[in-house]
């Protein structure tokens, strides 16, 4: 390579780390950590970042998104707990994260991607303890509202509105085939996005392994299973994520003949 080009490439990617306020890179350094501490169930991984989060959150620089990462590692850290047999920790990891995302939403409202996440959070306590979901209806429905108006090409939003469909009962309005495209409609977004990122690096960019992976789920629990669209679906979550944890343990087990 030419020495002026070289020269001009590595100043231009040291300008870009230079450009990154600390907060910032130290933020998005403990977002990854989540991350993969999420497809590997790694919980003390999660509460680490949780603890870094936790101290951004005081930086107004990056407020609102460390609140909403500490409420999304919580969201993470209660599915993990529920795998595990831990309903109670699972609950208390759900409320959590609800306040978290509602902090996160305190500070900036114009954002799909909070009310998405409050939404998650309502949801796990709602399906994990039956009897507090009447009192939590109303914040649920008026956040996936928000989620897809702010946000109707969300894929994260969309992915949120596809579980909705898909776990409704048929008598209150939900549809399990409904449920499964629009939940392929969301992967077509992630698809998306991936190719064109945003912006603003601080944005959530989660989501294309995770939705494959919950495909298979989806298939698992359909009536009756789709079998062979739940293993295409997981094979391909493990292409993109061979550390994926709960394709691995949770749904390849089903899998086999």
């Amino acid at each position: 390579m030419h020495t002026t080009l070289l020269t001009f490439l590595i100043a231009s990617s040291l300008y870009g780390v230079l450009q990154t306020p600390p907060a910032a890179a130290e933020l998005l350094a403990a977002r990854e950590r989540a991350y993969v501490a999420n497809f590997r169930n790694d919980q003390a991984g999660l509460k680490d970042s949780i603890q870094v989060f936790t101290r951004l959150a005081t930086d107004d620089t990056v407020a609102p998104f460390a609140r909403y990462y500490s409420g999304w590692a919580r969201w993470a850290i209660s599915a993990s707990q529920f795998a595990g047999g831990d309903v109670k920790g699972a609950i208390e990891s759900g409320e959590a994260s609800a306040a978290d995302m509602r902090a996160a939403l305190a500070l900036r409202s114009d954002l799909s991607d909070f009310h998405t996440g409050l939404a998650n959070a309502l949801i796990v306590v709602g399906s994990l303890d039956p009897s507090r979901f009447p009192a939590l209806i109303n914040e649920v429905v008026s956040a996936r509202r928000r989620a897809l108006e702010l946000g109707p090409s969300n894929p994260r939003a969309v992915l949120m509105d596809a579980g909705i469909i898909f776990n409704t009962p048929p008598q209150r309005g939900g549809d399990q085939q409904k449920g499964i495209d629009r939940w392929l409609e969301a992967i077509r977004l992630f698809e998306e996005e991936r190719r064109s990122p945003p912006a603003n690096t601080l944005m959530p960019d989660w989501g294309l392994p995770l939705a494959y992976g919950w495909l298979s789920q989806l298939y698992l629990n359909a009536t009756p299973p789709r079998l062979e669209e739940a293993r295409t679906a997981a094979e391909t979550a493990l292409t993109l994520r061979p550390d994926f944890w709960f394709v691995r343990e949770q749904i390849l087990p089903k899998l086999r003949p």
